[in-house]
């Protein structure tokens, strides 16, 4: 009896929540969804000064060594603590009392604004379920993705079923989609193709990490033009100005945001990807990178596929004597991830393709990056902090720099 009951569950979660491909509506999927935190919250205090917001991955959220009770405790945590996010750095202040031991360090971070992510290494659906659901029908069909109907931000429950419809090789499968879609806004005119698997501009728009912050920092713009819940009832008014009494001059006391979509069809979702890259153009130097890429560009920056790109390479190389030149794009205040791939180094947290995105011999270009924290504490704190090559190759890159420029 129990297996009848698991297959029909099994079965209406499948017609529930995956796309029926007969059914396939460009002006309906893609879908990324949210529930308004009125759901669990009367009232959300709201910073009238924000910090920039911080990306940290919970390592031990798929432990399996975890107590099942300790599990849930740890996920519904989580949960709340992503839901307030319009609270930024006062969520501390609201939850301490409740965090479970294993969020304690938080304690440590009170005055910033941190998201907490799931650390699936495997199949990181709900880490980057927002850029999952970016991409159109075809590109997800021909990349062997999940058709979801629908992605929920900000990363709250672990429904648990999706696992069951993800491939082993997730987490590959979308940086490869992610790209792809995304290509045509980095470089016009030439598709990836063209370039070598080690490209830098292909290096980084496979980076999942790099992108999401940019992604949520739209979604939480887009989220403020739904407006706020209307205040329902005379208590509730009475409680409302009660409590705005009560709070300090640099803390607004607001009803929370209107949730439901947050982009909706192919169209919405193309914008809202348009508008990601702008974004990390104005907060990411997007464009300083790409610049700095492009105007030190060698031939085993391509592959052997013709391109515009490549010919206008070879025209210009064909026109004067190729020179060492170095490039530095510095990047500062931008939102930090800690997590298993990033790397420290003195006071500064780098992730693996902008701490170093190239050490062929004619073309340096060394992209550092000012984490928010300090030396990078939360990663460190726990356990991704990780002397990688990476700090030690730029020392010896910095070395040769400056001999090809004092010859």
């Amino acid at each position: 009896m129990k297996d009848k009951n698991e297959k029909y569950i099994g079965e209406w979660w499948k017609e529930e929540n995956l796309l029926n491909e007969d059914n396939f509506d460009p002006n309906e999927f893609p879908l990324l969804y949210n529930l308004s935190a009125a759901f669990i919250y009367q009232f959300i205090p709201k910073p009238k000064d924000n910090q920039l917001p911080e990306y940290v991955y919970v390592n031990d959220y798929c432990d399996k060594k975890r107590p099942t009770d300790s599990k849930i405790e740890l996920k519904l945590a989580i949960a709340e603590w992503n839901t307030m996010w319009e609270a930024g750095h006062l969520r501390y202040d609201v939850f301490w009392h409740r965090l479970p031991e294993s969020l304690r360090w938080l304690k440590r971070f009170a005055d910033r604004n941190i998201y907490l992510l799931p650390d699936n290494p495997n199949k990181q659906y709900y880490t980057y379920e927002p850029l999952l659901h970016l991409l159109p029908f075809k590109t997800r069909k021909y990349s062997g993705l999940p058709l979801i109907k629908k992605g929920r931000w900000p990363f709250s429950i672990d429904f648990g079923w999706y696992s069951n419809y993800l491939p082993a090789d997730f987490n590959d499968r979308l940086s490869k989609a992610f790209a792809f879609h995304l290509w045509p806004l980095l470089i016009s005119g030439s598709k990836p193709s063209a370039f070598s698997k080690d490209d830098p501009i292909k290096i980084l728009a496979h980076n999942l990490d790099y992108w999401l912050p940019y992604a949520y920092s739209f979604i939480e713009k887009q989220l403020e033009t739904h407006g706020r819940i209307p205040i329902e009832s005379k208590e509730e008014e009475k409680e409302f100005k009660k409590i705005k009494k009560n709070v300090p001059q640099e803390v607004k006391v607001c009803r929370p945001l209107i949730g439901g979509p947050i982009w909706q069809g192919e169209e919405e979702a193309w914008n809202a990807t348009k508008e990601i890259v702008e974004i990390a153009d104005r907060n990411g130097k997007l464009r300083n990178i790409i610049d700095a890429v492009k105007s030190n560009r060698i031939k085993d920056d391509f592959s052997n596929e013709w391109s515009y790109a490549k010919e206008d390479f070879e025209r210009r190389i064909f026109k004067k004597r190729s020179k060492i030149k170095v490039t530095f794009v510095e990047l500062h205040d931008t939102p930090p991830v800690h997590g298993p791939y990033s790397e420290l180094h003195e006071d500064l947290l780098w992730e693996d393709f902008l701490g170093l995105l190239d050490t062929k011999e004619k073309r340096i270009v060394v992209c550092l990056r000012s984490g928010i924290t300090k030396i990078g504490e939360i990663g460190r704190m726990l356990g991704y902090a990780n002397h990688s090559p990476v700090s030690k190759a730029l020392s010896k890159i910095r070395k040769k720099a400056l001999k090809y420029i004092n010859q």
